[in-house]
């Protein structure tokens, strides 16, 4: 069994990546290419249950997205004209607001500073969505050294980490899991990187503890 102990909530967030208006031409690199283009693009998760909340989040609003081929991921808003919607993974949006292929984007806290890691051109419009609600958290065992630990605090101040045996932490957040730590005052922490079965990893004997995204008691499917 693993303890959790949350730190940082992540809602939701709208944001975008342009110093251009909307009524202005766009520009991306296309095979080393300027190319311009007319329409926005708006980037929205393709899969899962941020897919289904951010649809049903845009039908309240009495806007509808059209797909032509389902098997597609570029759909239409009927509503508002010259606005193309491409359907991606929540850390390509990011990337692709990035390049400038995207002009808008519904993504998570957690992917938009993983993936964007402080970059000015990204740019929060809106963040009281209301949905999506989770918190990074490190987890640990219950047994063992961690059997009296019940705070960050606690774990903070344990005597065995130092620079030659630090805490060990698997977590798929490289950016970050190293600012998580410090804001938290734990020393003396190596990381190691994995997206997938996290909490198998102190039973493995891999990891002395995880960093994950926890939704209601339960870890956050990420893709």
């Amino acid at each position: 069994m693993l303890t959790m102990m949350s730190q940082i909530r992540l809602p939701l967030y709208c944001c975008y990546a342009s110093s251009t208006s909307i009524s202005e031409t766009h520009h991306q690199v296309f095979n080393g290419n300027t190319v311009s283009r007319q329409e926005i693009r708006r980037g929205l998760p393709s899969k899962g249950r941020m897919s289904s909340d951010t649809l049903d989040l845009l039908k309240d609003c009495q806007l509808s997205v059209k797909q032509v081929n389902p098997r597609q991921y570029v759909a239409q808003i009927p509503q508002i004209s010259n606005l193309e919607v491409w359907f991606q993974r929540p850390k390509d949006i990011v990337r692709k607001l990035l390049s400038g292929d995207l002009d808008l984007g519904i993504v998570g806290l957690d992917v938009l500073t993983e993936f964007g890691q402080g970059n000015e051109d990204l740019i929060v419009v809106h963040e009281a969505l209301e949905y999506g609600d989770c918190r990074l958290s490190i987890a640990i065992p219950q047994y063992g050294i961690f059997e009296n630990v019940n705070s960050l605090e606690e774990l903070a101040k344990m005597p065995q980490w130092t620079e030659d045996k630090p805490l060990r932490v698997a977590t798929g957040f490289t950016y970050l899991g190293p600012k998580f730590m410090k804001d938290n005052g734990i020393k003396h922490v190596a990381f190691s990187t994995a997206d997938g079965a996290l909490d198998a990893a102190p039973a493995m004997g891999i990891a002395d503890a995880i960093l994950d995204l926890v939704s209601s008691g339960n870890y956050v499917e990420r893709k």
